[in-house]
Parts: structure tokens; C-alpha cells; sequence
């Protein structure tokens, strides 16, 4: 009998470096070549997603916290929120002057000044060995043009 094996991502799946252990790669391998259907399913957004992820083999994921779900890199489920509440959310956090970034499967946005005031924090991660790497962060504006 086949079976569906859903695997996290952080800590799971690829460890605090940003590595794939090979054992991992070699267990979803397997798990496919006997017949089973291995998916992520995860925080991530479809655009933080490790290229070499995809490479293993995987047959979908459900990703953004369940608001996105691929299978056979067919779309089946994306639940997004409308461009009128992200510019809605938006203008609350700039009013706060609070920075921040938006995750969407077309990409990372930051705020103007995201990566400066996540400094101390980012140094704080790397100090505790697990050390996180950002993905290409795209300035706001370019959200925009993208919803």
C-alpha cells in the first residue's frame, strides 16, 4: 500500500545551515522508488524553496502555512490575500514606522529598511548556531508591480 509522507522543512528536513543532509536526500529517494508520495509541507512560501529541494524529487508541498498547495508542479490551492488589504497592511506597519518583509511565491519583499533593523536579530540567530539565510529580498515597490 502507497502512502503520502509529509515532511517540514526548518530544522527537519534541512538543517539550521541551510543544508541538505544526504541521508535525507537518500530516504525520499527511496520512499518514491517504493511507490510513496513525499511532500513538503511547511512555513515556507513556493519562493523560498531550495532549488536542490525539488531536485531530490519531491511530488508537492503544501507551503505559506497551508495556503499554498502544489502537486506534480500543478498549482491546486493558493489562497492569497487582495492587493487592496496588502496595501491596507502596508500602510498600517509604515504608519508605525515598523519595518517588515511579505512573503509571497513570487518572491520576498522588504520594507526600506528591513535588512538594517533585522541586523541584530540576524546576528543573534547566528550567534546561537543557526544561522539563517536570507533569500533574495526584493525592495516594495517591486511588490506591486507583481499583485
Amino acid at each position: 500500500m502507497s502512502k503520502i509522507i509529509f515532511l517540514d522543512v526548518d530544522g527537519t528536513l534541512v538543517d539550521y545551515h541551510n543544508r541538505i543532509p544526504e541521508s535525507a536526500a537518500i530516504a525520499i529517494r527511496q520512499a518514491r522508488a517504493n511507490g510513496h508520495k513525499v511532500f513538503v509541507c511547511t512555513g515556507r512560501s513556493r519562493a523560498e524553496m531550495q532549488p536542490e529541494l525539488w531536485k531530490i524529487g519531491l511530488d508537492g508541498m503544501i507551503g505559506g502555512n497551508g495556503s499554498y498547495v502544489e502537486y506534480n508542479e500543478e498549482v491546486i490551492m493558493h489562497q492569497m490575500i487582495s492587493k487592496e488589504d496588502s496595501r491596507a497592511i502596508v500602510d498600517w506597519l509604515h504608519d508605525r514606522e515598523l519595518e517588515f518583509y511579505l512573503e509571497s511565491n513570487n518572491g520576498l519583499f522588504a520594507s526600506e529598511n528591513f535588512k538594517e533593523a533585522a541586523r541584530p536579530f540576524l546576528a543573534f540567530v547566528a550567534s546561537q548556531a543557526r544561522l539563517i539565510k536570507f533569500m533574495s529580498i526584493t525592495p516594495l515597490q517591486s511588490y506591486y508591480k507583481k499583485v
